[in-house]
């Protein structure tokens, strides 16, 4: 669930055992401060999850360490933290050196930080920070690459761990991963 950060699993697992509130969800997912679309959308299917007993999942980034990034890049953050989000850093670096990967970054990723641009939200980060100019182009590319490496980390692992009877199901409703 890209909605959720990954330090919120546990509270998600709380709630598909059915030890907490659709309220507690939200609140102790801090929803309204880490998302920015209302709750209520995802109620059905958080409340799907519940009672099919289907785990849900936290894929997001924590966005304190994607506000970090968007203000300083990817130094931003220190090795070990980084290395959760990215676990193989060498494929990492291979996979952005390919064709696809310039297509996707001039299509979506480049079409997204002029969009964000047009609108004036380039000198604020995730979390509130204020910068002194607009977030480089640099910053907002590593800053994607944190999330998306971290989505697609976070279900790898899930799927790895789950083993091969184990089905992950997406449901993707943004345009820009």
């Amino acid at each position: 669930l890209e909605a959720v950060q990954r330090r919120f699993q546990p509270v998600l697992d709380a709630y598909t055992r059915g030890e907490l509130s659709e309220a507690e969800l939200e609140s102790q997912t801090d929803w309204r401060v880490r998302w920015f679309w209302p709750f209520e959308v995802y109620l059905p299917v958080f409340r799907t999850c519940k009672e099919l007993k289907i785990p849900l999942l936290a894929l997001n980034v924590d966005s304190e360490d994607l506000g970090r990034v968007e203000a300083a890049g990817l130094p931003g953050i220190d090795r070990s933290t980084l290395q959760t989000y990215i676990p193989d850093a060498k494929a990492f670096a291979q996979s952005v050196r390919t064709a696809a990967f310039r297509s996707y970054e001039k299509s979506i990723i480049r079409t997204s930080y002029d969009m964000h641009k047009e609108m004036g939200i380039l000198r604020t980060t995730i979390t509130g920070q204020m910068l002194e100019e607009d977030m480089p182009y640099r910053n907002f590319l590593s800053g994607r690459l944190l999330w998306d490496s971290c989505m697609g980390s976070r279900a790898a692992e899930w799927v790895k761990q789950s083993g091969n009877d184990s089905l992950l199901v997406g449901l993707v409703g943004g345009s820009f991963h």
